[in-house]
């Protein structure tokens, strides 16, 4: 049986569309893919992340084993700053990508869905494994032990406001004493909305400016009817997982069994960002020095199509009759009213220019290599 976030009630009364996403039942639309896009990208949307995990680390060497076991540097981090990582094999390949939050005496780090309870026995195993003096909680789990362990003593879930009113909206809604505005990219803070303690960051996965909110689950249909009732004369509008992929697609941001998996690495992937080569070891280091250095067999590139056909995940690269690699995302962009992809090939054919083909559905189409993000917008 597919598990369910606290809205999920909510969002079947607004007849949207629902699907399996990575075990969970969720909505993919409400009104449709391209208006929820436009509503991301023009006024502010508010997506259900409740099916995201969310982990904490506590105790006296939390921060030493977190940063063992993934790839950013954990310990360089000062309290308040956000930083995208990923938990790597010894081979160096992704078992997932996360977002790590250095908070006053603890670090949080969500994880995606579909991989949330392989992520928390990893974390668990390697803390046991290595002695850390460190508490791991599932804040996402109710059977957890919250009170006197995680940080809100209570499970969690996650709203996201995503748009360029996304601000406006949260200052309306916490404390008087919080200004959202001090709040930088890729930070968080602590704060109260409708008086409960709330977790906030400032990162996003559209492209857009936008906040994640923390807080009790068993508080979801108050903060969700709060937002939309203060946001109404901003544009908002519920956003479901079909915008959020094509939002995503369009900044050129990877997702977990698409751009990454257990057989790429975050350099063949072009996540050098979240790659710490100086400071402590961690799992999988010693790979990834190495393709710093002498490079990788593959390369992450954007491309644009030249057809009105859509290419998806799977759909084969070809120049002439060497099939080069595969399509790992693609999508009809509205933003940009075009079709683009994302997806591997040699470094022979990685730079910006480059043209070969793209068989979709047993008919080849031509395909330009192409900077990323494909969009990127104006500050």
């Amino acid at each position: 049986m597919a598990k369910t976030t606290p809205l999920h009630s909510t969002h079947v009364s607004l007849d949207a569309r629902m699907i399996d996403f990575g075990g969970w039942d969720m909505p993919i639309q409400y009104e449709g893919i391209v208006s929820e896009c436009a509503t991301t990208r023009q006024r502010v949307g508010i997506f259900d992340i409740g099916h995201m995990g969310r982990l904490e680390f506590s105790g006296p060497q939390a921060v030493e084993a977190l940063d063992y076991c993934v790839s950013c540097n954990v310990a360089a981090l000062t309290d308040g700053r956000v930083k995208y990582g990923l938990i790597l094999t010894e081979r160096g390949t992704a078992i997932d990508d996360v977002l790590v939050y250095k908070d006053i005496d603890r670090v949080h780090v969500v994880v995606n869905a579909g991989n949330r309870d392989v992520d928390r026995e990893h974390f668990r195993k390697i803390v046991a494994e290595k002695g850390f003096d460190c508490l791991v909680i599932d804040a996402a789990c109710p059977q957890e032990p919250h009170q006197g362990h995680s940080f809100l003593g209570v499970p969690q879930t996650m709203l996201a406001l995503q748009g360029p009113n996304s601000e406006t909206l949260l200052q309306r809604v916490v404390n008087t004493d919080t200004v959202v505005s001090e709040l930088r990219y890729y930070r968080m803070m602590r704060t109260t909305i409708l008086g409960l303690n709330c977790l906030v960051s400032r990162t996003g996965y559209t492209g857009e400016d936008g906040f994640e909110i923390f807080f009790d689950l068993r508080e979801a249909q108050r903060m969700w009817d709060l937002l939309l009732s203060q946001g109404e004369d901003l544009g908002i509008s519920p956003v479901g997982l079909g915008a959020r992929d094509t939002l995503r697609t369009e900044a050129g941001m990877p997702l977990y069994g698409n751009e990454i998996d257990l057989e790429t690495t975050p350099i063949e992937a072009g996540l050098r960002f979240g790659v710490a080569l100086k400071g402590g070891d961690y799992i999988g280091k010693s790979v990834l020095a190495d393709q710093v250095e002498n490079g990788v067999s593959k390369k992450l590139v954007g491309l644009e199509v030249d057809t009105r056909r859509v290419p998806r995940q799977g759909c084969a690269l070809m120049d002439g009759e060497t099939t080069l690699g595969a399509v790992t995302s693609g999508t009809f962009a509205p933003t940009l009213d075009k079709n683009i992809a994302m997806g591997f090939v040699p470094p022979s054919h990685a730079e910006v220019g480059t043209t070969f083909e793209v068989d979709i559905r047993g008919k080849r189409h031509g395909c330009t290599v192409v900077p990323m993000p494909f969009y990127k917008r104006s500050k």
